[in-house]
C-alpha cells in the first residue's frame, strides 16, 4: 500500500507515546518550515494553503501528544503555532470574502462595493505583512530550536 502524504515514517504498533510523539513532532515541524519556507519564496493563495494545513497538522499532534512533556514548556512552542494558524486562517477568511463581495451583482452599490472590497483589501494586506513577519520569526525561533531539544530527552 502507497505511503499517504501525512503518514510518518517508522512508527509502529508497540511503541510508547513519547517515542511516536519524538517521531512525529519533529517530521510536521520539518514540514511546516518547508513550507513557510516555499510560502515566503513565493506568497501564493496555494502556498498559504499548504501552510494552513501543515500549522493544522503539528497542532493537532502536538495536542495529542501534550502529556508526554512538560506542560509549560510545551505551551510556549504550541503558542506560536496557535498564531500563526489565527492569521493564515484571518487572511483565507479575508480572501474568501472579498471574493464573495466581488461575486455580488450589485449594479446601483457598485462604488459602495468597491469601497467595502478596498478596505477588506488593506486590512488584508497588512495582515498578510504581520504574517511574513511571525513566519520568519518563527522560521528562526529560539522557541523551535529549544522545542526539538525537548523532544530529544
Amino acid at each position: 500500500m502507497a505511503k499517504m502524504k501525512w503518514e510518518v515514517k517508522n512508527l509502529s504498533p508497540g511503541i510508547t507515546m513519547k517515542e511516536a510523539a519524538q517521531k512525529v513532532l519533529p517530521n510536521r515541524i520539518k514540514s511546516l518550515n518547508s513550507t513557510i519556507k516555499e510560502y515566503l519564496e513565493n506568497e501564493t493563495p496555494e502556498n498559504l494553503h499548504q501552510v494552513r494545513i501543515a500549522v493544522r497538522r503539528l497542532r493537532y499532534n502536538m495536542e495529542i501528544f501534550i502529556s508526554c512533556f512538560v506542560k509549560k514548556k510545551f505551551l510556549i512552542f504550541y503558542n506560536s503555532i496557535v498564531k500563526i494558524q489565527d492569521a493564515t486562517g484571518n487572511i483565507r477568511d479575508s480572501d474568501i470574502l472579498i471574493s464573495n463581495i466581488k461575486s455580488l451583482n450589485l449594479a446601483d452599490a457598485s462604488s459602495a462595493k468597491e469601497s467595502v472590497v478596498k478596505r477588506i483589501e488593506d486590512v488584508n494586506y497588512k495582515s498578510r505583512e504581520e504574517l511574513k513577519l511571525t513566519l520568519l520569526e518563527f522560521h528562526h525561533s529560539r522557541e523551535s530550536k529549544d522545542f526539538l531539544k525537548m523532544l530529544k530527552k
